[in-house]
C-alpha cells in the first residue's frame, strides 16, 4: 500500500482510513530507547542501569556498584576491578491525548485539522502497539473526556479509532456553541491517568497552551515524558491579500484586502506561536510541526520514520 493511499482528506474522519495506517507502523518510531521510570517489565530497553538481560559494556568499578556485576575476568586480565553493566527491559505505556474541540474543526485545503490529529493518533497507537507497548488515549472534546484506558492490544487502538471518528463527528463549527473546555483541564486530567514512565503524545492546534498551563505541565513532566505535536492551517497565520471566503453552511466574505489587518493578524498569530515555543522550552518539551494542508505520510516518515531516527543518531 503505497502513501497516497493512506492520505486522509475532508471535514471528517472515517474507521477505514484509520485503520489503514497500521501498514506504516512499522516504519515508525515513536522515540529512542531512554531512561525509563517505570517499575514494569517490557520490551522497551532503555539507559537504566541496572541486572537486566542484556549485555551494554564494561567499565571501571565506581563505588556503590554493585560486587555481583564485577567482571572478574576482565579485572584479572587489567589489574583493576571492572563492572558489567546491562541494559534493562522496561515497559512504556503510550497514551495520546487528542484536541477534538471545535478551533479544531477547520482547513483550508486537503484536510481539518481535526482530521489532520485524527491520523496522526491512530498512526501512533498502531505504532506504539508495533513495539509492544501499552496504547491508551483521552480524547478531549467541548464537553467532555473520553478515556480509553492503556492496553496491550489491537482493541484499544480500536476503541480509540471508534472514539474518535464519533466526537470528531460531532463538531460542526470552529465556535464552540456554549464554550470549551481548557487545555489545563486536559493536562490536569492526563497527569490523574498516566502512570510513571508514560509516554505522552499531545495532539492540538495549541490555541490555548499558555502559561495557565504552566503548573500542570510541570506536574505532569515529572513522572512522564511528553511530546506537543502542534496541528497549524497556513491560513491562521497568514491572510492572503485577496478577498476570503469562509463558508460554515454559509458563505461569509472577509475583508483581507486591507493590510493593516493582514499584519495585524500575523502579528497576533506570530506571537501566539512564540508563546507555545517558549513554554514547551521553559519545560523541555519536544514540539513538531504539522501542517494540515500537506500530506500527512511523508510529514510523520520524516519524524518518527525508523531510517530518519538511525540518521539523527549516526549525526550525533
Amino acid at each position: 500500500m503505497n502513501h497516497k493511499e493512506l492520505e486522509l482528506r475532508g471535514a471528517y474522519p472515517q474507521v477505514e482510513p484509520l485503520v489503514q495506517l497500521r501498514h506504516v507502523a512499522r516504519q515508525l518510531q515513536l522515540f529512542r530507547p531512554r531512561l525509563a521510570r517505570s517499575d514494569q517489565a517490557g520490551g522497551l530497553l532503555t539507559r537504566y542501569r541496572g541486572r537486566g538481560m542484556n549485555f551494554e559494556e564494561v567499565r571501571d568499578y565506581q563505588p556503590g556498584d554493585d560486587v555481583r556485576s564485577i567482571d572478574w575476568r576482565v579485572t584479572a586480565r587489567t589489574g583493576a576491578t571492572h563492572t558489567k553493566l546491562y541494559q534493562e527491559e522496561r515497559e512504556r505505556p503510550v497514551v495520546i491525548l487528542l484536541d477534538l474541540r471545535s478551533p479544531m474543526f477547520f482547513g483550508s485545503h486537503l484536510a481539518f485539522k481535526s482530521v489532520a490529529a485524527s491520523g496522526i493518533a491512530a498512526a501512533l497507537g498502531w505504532a506504539g502497539l508495533q513495539h509492544s507497548d501499552r496504547i491508551g488515549a483521552l480524547l478531549f472534546a467541548d464537553d467532555g473526556i473520553d478515556t480509553v484506558r492503556p492496553r496491550r492490544s489491537h482493541h484499544a487502538v480500536l476503541a480509540m479509532i471508534h472514539t474518535i471518528v464519533a466526537r470528531a463527528g460531532e463538531l460542526t463549527s470552529p465556535i464552540a456553541e456554549s464554550g470549551s473546555q481548557s487545555m489545563k483541564t486536559l493536562l490536569e486530567e492526563a497527569r490523574r491517568i498516566a502512570r510513571p514512565g508514560s509516554a505522552l503524545f499531545l495532539i492540538s492546534d495549541c490555541h490555548d497552551l499558555d502559561h495557565r498551563c504552566s503548573q500542570p505541565l510541570y506536574l505532569l513532566t515529572r513522572h512522564a515524558d511528553l511530546q506537543v505535536i502542534r496541528i497549524a492551517d497556513p491560513l491562521e497565520r497568514q491572510l492572503p491579500a485577496q478577498p476570503l471566503t469562509i463558508s460554515d453552511g454559509r458563505r461569509r466574505t472577509l475583508n483581507t484586502a486591507s493590510r493593516p489587518l493582514r499584519e495585524h493578524f500575523a502579528e497576533k498569530q506570530a506571537q501566539a506561536r512564540t508563546d507555545v515555543e517558549q513554554l514547551c522550552r521553559k519545560h523541555r518539551l519536544p514540539l513538531l510541526d504539522f501542517d494540515n494542508t500537506q500530506p500527512l505520510m511523508p510529514a510523520l516518515l520524516s519524524f518518527y520514520g525508523a531510517r530518519q531516527q538511525n540518521r539523527r543518531r549516526r549525526a550525533k
